[in-house]
């Protein structure tokens, strides 16, 4: 692991970028990890890179971003809901998604998961 780190969380306007603030790289912080508004992380080094706390750290503001996210998209009403996710999804989920003759209101439950894991 490197000794220098220093764990900085930034909001540049499409979720949280996670930076090694100890290291430079081409002028700016290292970056580190991306965490979406969904609260998905993605890791842009090995795990084994970041000290244990401050990986703890990430998983706790990525688990608070899931949340509030989340409880935001419940507020909408159901075809809101629906056509954000259609908007969103691949296109063979997309195609899936629209041959389901399901009634909405039981297919919209497993859009939702497919929805908050790609968020």
């Amino acid at each position: 692991m490197n000794n220098k780190f220093e764990l900085g969380l930034f909001c540049l306007g499409n979720g949280i970028t996670v930076c090694n603030k100890a290291v430079t790289e081409n002028g700016d912080y290292k970056h580190i990890a991306h965490i979406s508004n969904g609260g998905n992380i993605k890791l842009y080094v090995s795990e084994s890179y970041i000290p244990v706390e401050d990986m703890e750290k990430i998983r706790k503001t990525a688990e608070e971003e899931k949340q509030k996210f989340q409880a935001d998209f419940l507020k909408r009403d159901i075809y809101s809901q629906y056509g954000k996710i259609l908007d969103k999804i691949s296109t063979d989920d997309f195609i899936k998604a629209t041959k389901d003759k399901r009634p909405l209101e039981e297919k919209i439950i497993d859009l939702r998961e497919l929805y908050f894991s790609i968020a």
